[in-house]
């Protein structure tokens, strides 16, 4: 019986949806977002890779003095639907939120 050599159909199936992949050399410090980079593109076509964009767009947003200096409050901008960071910052944020929405009920109503 013969041993080893090529079966078809063995070994895992591709996880790639473009077919065979080859091996390459990139810097270590990089090889993640490479890797990121290349399933965005292989699952969703994305060409064009798309970095965080460090505007703040404050339309509609109230501006306020603090100090001499102009500041905005975290509140007005989870109203506004800006993500906010770090996730336990946001959380308090939406807390606050709630509670102010609650007491403002509660006055309305008389209670």
């Amino acid at each position: 019986m013969p041993r080893g050599g090529v079966r078809l159909g063995a070994g895992d199936k591709p996880t790639w949806r473009h077919g065979k992949t080859k091996t390459i050399r990139v810097p270590i410090a990089l090889a993640d977002e490479i890797l990121k980079f290349a399933r965005n593109l292989d699952e969703k076509g994305i060409t064009e890779y798309v970095t965080e964009s460090k505007v703040l767009d404050l339309s509609g947003i109230s501006i306020r003095q603090y100090q001499g200096a102009a500041s905005v409050y975290l509140e007005d901008l989870a109203k506004a639907g800006f993500d906010l960071r770090p996730f336990t910052l946001a959380e308090m944020v939406r807390a606050r939120l709630a509670r102010s929405q609650e007491e403002k009920g509660k006055l309305r109503h008389g209670r």
